[in-house]
């Protein structure tokens, strides 16, 4: 383990920077948005721009990194985001945020297709599980420790903006330095969607719905708790204990799954997804406490299906198309995150602050019924 964690430590540090910029800059855009009196459906519109980007770069990702590899993939995808987050302080208007939302997904998009694949290229399959959920658990302290930073700014201001970009930057460090360690392989072999459904249905499916409750969370979770009446600070304690959820059942979680099975792991993360999602529309009528206790769970059934769909998916896929692999898990996942936002604006406009909850009930379900109805 500690072998296959040195081999990808680039990638896991260039992460580092990435997420906390990332969970940042979500925090800023959403509640910016609110302070805006941008309508429900408008902000959902605006973060969906997000994964629409998202998910076309990994139809051309493919061929960029065959023709320029992993490691300026990555470290162009981060200068990019840096550049459209910054923008954002200058141009605040729901079209401008779309358009450097689709921008800002299509960039990071790129980047997470060469880290991924970059670390099943170097992982081997009795360790994908764990060492994909150390990559997890990496996103899930940075999206904690962006929440710290998000607490300390103001989002009316320019400062947080410029922060999160500078962030993006650092991380193009690490990755730029890391061209020994990279894989250097001929152009990947494709892979397009459907081989990638018949290789593991379970493991698309699953990808694409932890697309929808992913986003759901991050995109909307603050605007949830703005909407309970939380401030800043409560807000930046409801994310940060979502995230810390995340972090601590992670890597136990890829343990699990390389101990008993993906499936039947897919399987038990539904059901107490399930479960959890019911406290949490309980939790709406309580105080802050069961507010907070509803986040940290869900948080940690949440945010481990990726790595475990993703590990499922690459346990049956020949080595050489593990790039295509991730680029299509990628777009996947990005496809599940454009409804994420879109849904869940429609559900809190209707139903109020509970439709957050009753959407993720039903994205667990469905997966619970992909694990039993598929190979």
């Amino acid at each position: 383990m500690r072998a296959a964690i040195t081999s990808v430590s680039a990638v896991m540090i260039a992460i580092l920077f990435v997420q906390t910029a990332n969970g940042l800059q979500t925090n800023l855009l959403g509640i910016r948005a609110g302070l805006e009196a941008f309508p429900y459906w408008a902000i959902g519109i605006v973060m969906a721009f997000y994964y629409v980007g998202y998910t076309l770069a990994p139809l051309t990702s493919r061929a960029i990194i065959g023709r320029f590899g992993h490691v300026n993939t990555m470290w162009v995808g981060t200068v990019f985001a840096a550049l459209a987050i910054v923008a954002h302080a200058l141009l605040v208007t729901p079209y401008a945020w779309a358009a450097l939302r689709f921008l800002s997904g299509f960039a990071l998009s790129s980047l997470y297709v060469g880290a991924e694949s970059w670390i099943h290229d170097r992982v081997g399959n009795d360790k994908r599980g764990r060492v994909f959920s150390v990559y997890m658990v990496v996103q899930m302290i940075a999206l904690t420790m962006a929440q710290v930073l998000f607490s300390l700014g103001d989002p009316r201001t320019a400062g947080p903006f410029l922060l999160a970009g500078g962030l993006f930057l650092v991380a193009a460090v690490p990755v730029a330095l890391a061209h020994r360690t990279a894989p250097h392989r001929a152009p990947p072999e494709p892979l397009d969607i459907w081989k990638l459904f018949r290789a593991s249905p379970l493991g698309a499916i699953a990808t694409v719905l932890a697309g929808v409750t992913w986003s759901i969370v991050f995109t909307f979770g603050p605007l949830y708790a703005q909407k309970s009446g939380f401030d800043l600070t409560q807000v930046s304690l409801f994310m940060a204990l979502a995230m810390i959820g995340g972090s601590v059942v992670q890597f136990p979680m890829g343990w699990l799954s390389d101990a008993i099975g993906r499936r039947v792991t897919i399987g038990l993360i539904s059901v107490a997804g399930v479960l959890v999602s019911l406290f949490g529309l309980w939790a709406n009528g309580e105080g802050e406490i069961a507010k907070y206790a509803a986040s940290l769970l869900t948080g940690g059934l949440v945010f481990p299906m990726y790595a475990i769909s993703a590990a499922h998916t690459n346990d049956r896929v020949a080595p050489q198309s593990r790039v295509a692999a991730a680029a299509g898990l990628i777009l996947l996942f990005g496809l599940g995150s454009i409804f994420g936002p879109l849904i869940i604006g429609g559900a809190i406009s209707g139903y109020g602050a509970g439709g957050y909850y009753m959407v993720l009930a039903i994205g667990s379900a469905l997966s619970l019924a992909a694990a039993v109805a598929t190979r």
